[in-house]
């Protein structure tokens, strides 16, 4: 299946269709990738290698506002995107899932 289209190289976002998020980290010291989604998290999902140590995939269910996180090597750590648009609980903690497309913009004059 082709890649979604993306609008930056890496991190969380969601897809056209709404059923989900595409994710994409570099991660080139490690094996295995895969998405904790939820806080705390209820479910886990691979991503797939691409090649040049970056990891992605479509994450059904993952929305714009939900928490998720990575597992590395099935490390019991997990680790925020380092990517992420949004770190609701500061640098350390889960990552949220933001939608440029569907934020309130505003310029100040």
């Amino acid at each position: 299946m082709p890649r979604p289209a993306r609008r930056f190289p890496i991190g969380a976002e969601p897809l056209a269709d709404a059923r989900g998020t595409h994710v994409r980290v570099w991660a080139p010291a490690h094996r295995r990738v895969e998405v904790a989604c939820g806080q705390p998290p209820q479910r886990f999902e691979p991503l797939e290698p691409e090649g040049d140590g970056y990891f992605s995939g479509a994450v059904p269910g993952l929305r714009a506002g939900d928490r998720y996180a990575f597992r590395l090597d099935d490390e019991p750590k997990l680790l925020p995107d380092p990517a992420s648009r949004f770190q609701p609980d500061g640098p350390h903690g889960a990552s949220e899932v933001v939608s440029a497309s569907a934020f309130a913009w505003a310029i100040d004059s």
